[in-house]
């Protein structure tokens, strides 16, 4: 692994719990000498002020900056935002990650909407400035393939222009994990009476992931979705498990495709 548990341990000491769960789940998949970009983008909307300000998104980001740690070559794991626009807030490091996500909502103020699309295009120019986040049809490659974990609580409103730019980013070696806060409409279709009722009341509208997640159209496919009803009740395994579900299916894909390497 590239980060040895022992240097988790002597900057960031709080996050050795995560250790053991993160290294079993790599193991576990054969990913333990990968050079890897892992990346997160945030939605950054009024709708997740209260994840912000309880903490909730700081400890996420705890796990997967763990993970990341223990998997890729790059302590620093990228965050970029995402509201009515698209920002780069920087990387979260074991130096500094005890007051990242305090920094980052004390420098940017949360924005009214959520555009996937648009953050799917900056990330994109990001990491290939050459294609500049526009329509090409034509496979690109890299050395290190792009692992982007989408956090979000709410739906989009540029639908139609999200699809185009995910079937696009298909050609690129990015990988797409969506996760949403809030409970899933999946979990709620066998909930009946009451108790089902109060549940469709509260749950998130995430049936665009769950269609980004199985849409047609694309070189590869590049995308997955799960929710987590509540990250702070969401063990690490758990977690790590989830997080795993298609990567590993998408790496080898790629590789098959000539995307990698």
């Amino acid at each position: 692994m590239s980060f040895s548990t022992t240097k988790i341990e002597e900057i960031a000491p709080y996050l050795t719990e995560y250790c053991e769960a993160a290294g079993k789940i790599l193991r576990k998949t054969g990913l333990t000498n990968n050079n890897v970009q892992m990346a997160v983008c945030l939605d950054f909307s009024h709708s997740m002020q209260n994840l912000y300000k309880e903490g909730k998104v700081k400890r996420l980001l705890d796990k997967i900056l763990t993970l990341n740690c223990l998997y890729s070559q790059n302590e620093g794991l990228e965050v970029f935002l995402c509201g009515n626009n698209a920002y780069h807030a920087g990387s979260m490091t074991l130096k500094n990650a005890d007051t990242f996500v305090g920094t980052v909502t004390e420098k940017y103020k949360l924005e009214t909407d959520t555009n996937y699309a648009t953050a799917i295009q900056h990330i994109r120019q990001y990491y290939f400035p050459e294609r500049n986040g526009d329509y090409i049809y034509e496979a690109t490659h890299t050395k290190k393939p792009i692992w982007i974990l989408f956090i979000t609580d709410s739906d989009t409103l540029d639908k139609e222009i999200t699809e185009k730019q995910l079937i696009a980013a298909s050609y690129e070696p990015i990988f797409w994990q969506f996760i949403a806060i809030g409970h899933s409409n999946k979990e709620m279709v066998y909930k009946k009476g009451v108790l089902g009722w109060l549940l469709r009341e509260i749950t998130g509208n995430f049936h665009f992931l769950e269609h980004l997640d199985t849409m047609e159209g694309r070189y590869v496919d590049n995308a997955n979705y799960f929710s987590i009803a509540e990250p702070d009740d969401i063990h690490e395994s758990h977690f790590y498990n989830l997080l795993m579900t298609e990567y590993p299916l998408w790496i080898e894909r790629i590789r098959e495709k000539n995307m990698l390497g």
